[in-house]
């Protein structure tokens, strides 16, 4: 485990495990995520781990356990365990999506990310701008104030009311499972600020953006607010693609 120290998963929200067991998940976090074990290799056995990690087989067993839970990893017995394909993760799980933010595979799926938010924002603010109620368009104006106190500096706050202006659209719609897709939005989100964080200048063209989209849903105009969504959208799209960050074709026809 050498060099665990530039892999780490520091997150309180979802380090909700055992210590001892928490130690094999981020190790085996760490082979699959960096890709050192990729897809069809197979997991060191169980008293390979016990005696290079200095932990029991219990543990080893419920960390495995943990990670075959979330799809990551197979395990069959007198088989092994190997790691499974992306496309088999449990995706929507919020630490899968948290781990996965935090990885060297962030930029591999950034693209699925920002097209099931084009597929489903557009929609949930149309939606939004037809069911909200007032109570529910004061807390979208009170998020959106927080991200622009960001406008010169992002900070913790500026970040959280972009997150929840987000999240308060989804809720907004009316759609209980629009609403559920909050963690999805909000690894979204925070991954993509991440990855442009230092391009200040987009800042106020990005708040900008968020604020007709807001007076679009709350002057109750649907096909207005789908397409400021979009426009959202687009200007993040175009943010990511300033980083070498590749759009399939069809994507980019979307927000055109």
């Amino acid at each position: 485990m050498t060099d665990k120290q530039t892999f780490t998963y520091k997150n309180p929200v979802f380090v909700k495990h055992p210590k001892v067991r928490w130690q094999v998940i981020e190790y085996l976090l760490h082979q699959v995520l960096s890709q050192s074990l990729r897809v069809d290799e197979q997991l060191p056995s169980t008293g390979e781990l016990c005696e290079s990690l200095g932990v029991s087989r219990t543990a080893v067993r419920e960390a495995i356990g943990v990670l075959v839970s979330k799809g990551m990893i197979a395990s069959k017995q007198g088989e092994g365990s190997t790691v499974q394909p992306l496309s088999s993760w449990m995706l929507l799980d919020p630490e899968v999506l948290c781990w996965l933010r935090e990885s060297d595979m962030a930029t591999s799926i950034i693209e699925h990310l920002v097209e099931i938010r084009l597929i489903i924002e557009p929609e949930a603010a149309a939606l939004a701008s037809t069911r909200g109620t007032m109570e529910q368009f004061m807390a979208m104006a009170e998020a959106l104030a927080r991200m622009k106190e960001g406008e010169n500096m992002r900070s913790p706050e500026s970040i959280q009311g972009d997150i929840d202006f987000h999240n308060i659209i989804l809720d907004t719609s009316g759609n209980i499972f629009l609403a559920r897709l909050r963690d999805l939005c909000m690894v979204s989100v925070e991954l993509i600020i991440r990855l442009t964080f230092e391009k200040v200048e987009s800042v106020s063209t990005s708040i900008d953006n968020h604020s007709r989209l807001f007076e679009a849903i709350r002057a109750r105009k649907p096909d207005l607010a789908r397409s400021e969504a979009k426009r959202v959208l687009g200007k993040t799209v175009y943010d990511l693609q300033e980083l070498n960050i590749p759009f399939r074709q069809d994507i980019l026809q979307r927000i055109e």
